[in-house]
């Protein structure tokens, strides 16, 4: 019986150490860095828009949402629903109670608030001085469908052009100015100020897009002002697969500046090309009130 003891006793410090060293094996492991392929601007730009959502409707039936102004939190859920260049339609509730729903379309937008009865109408430059960035429907609409898009694109230039491409934080990183010329401005005040007198509306925001190097779908957008130090993060993530096309399941969207916003999203039951529903009914009962 000792013996039989001894011989399981034997086994049992042979297993302890077996696991200590196994254990010490795993944390002095070294993870080689990824190789990332180098490719021009031009050539990630183009991979990443054949890589994004193709769609005339898509559907989101299911969005958390959890907003933080100024320290307080709400969190609301609701759904939203876009026809390609025309509508993009929200509606949100909270526990079980509606709230309200928005339609937006390329120039204005319609907001129902049902526990007051109030119809609020307004331009889109409205969205962009409460949130005190410039926001379009186009711009709303590629965050929605997690398309890449430059607040500088405009009828006279092609996208992302002069855009210059690296490698950070194993991803791409598309950016509209680089970061030594950025340095350059801060310690020439004479050679920033000429240059800001160049600048064209949405010109001066530096705008950084990280491209996922596998699945070329957009990970990350940082878009900041770089005369009013004002700020746009957003962070796309949790992807998953719809009619073959890489979706998102989660947005995050940090605003900095004169206002701080912090933006959760999580969505789910995402369809494609099988909404046709895109009324939107106001009751007359509804007091109507102009917003600019």
């Amino acid at each position: 019986m000792c013996s039989g003891k001894r011989l399981i006793y034997r086994f049992y410090w042979v297993f302890i150490l077996l696991f200590f060293f196994a254990g010490c094996k795993q944390t002095e492991k070294i993870t080689a860095p990824k190789k990332i392929k180098r490719y021009s601007v031009g050539k990630v730009i183009k991979m990443t828009n054949e890589n994004s959502l193709k769609y005339e409707t898509l559907s989101v039936k299911k969005m958390a949402v959890s907003l933080t102004n100024d320290g307080n939190t709400t969190t609301v859920r609701g759904s939203y629903k876009i026809r390609r260049d025309s509508i993009i339609q929200l509606y949100a509730q909270k526990m079980a109670i509606p709230l309200g729903k928005m339609e937006v379309n390329v120039d204005s937008f319609r907001m129902v608030y049902f526990l007051e009865q109030e119809l609020f109408v307004g331009k889109n430059n409205y969205l962009s001085k409460l949130l005190g960035i410039d926001v379009d429907f186009g711009v709303l609409q590629a965050l929605l469908s997690n398309k890449m898009f430059s607040f500088r694109q405009d009828t006279r230039d092609k996208d992302f052009k002069e855009f210059s491409c690296d490698i950070e934080d194993e991803m791409y990183k598309i950016s509209s100015i680089r970061d030594q010329r950025i340095r350059s401005f801060n310690k020439n005040e004479e050679k920033h100020e000429r240059y800001r007198n160049r600048l064209d509306e949405g010109r001066g925001i530096k705008q950084d897009i990280y491209i996922d190097p596998d699945s070329f779908v957009v990970r990350r957008m940082v878009f900041k002002d770089i005369e009013n130090n004002k700020g746009l993060k957003l962070e796309f993530s949790n992807y998953e697969k719809v009619m073959d096309q890489w979706f998102p399941g989660s947005i995050k969207m940090q605003v900095t500046g004169e206002k701080q916003l912090e933006l959760s999203i999580e969505l789910s039951k995402i369809s494609l090309n099988d909404e046709t529903n895109f009324g939107f009914s106001v009751s007359p009962k509804y007091k109507k009130k102009l917003i600019e």
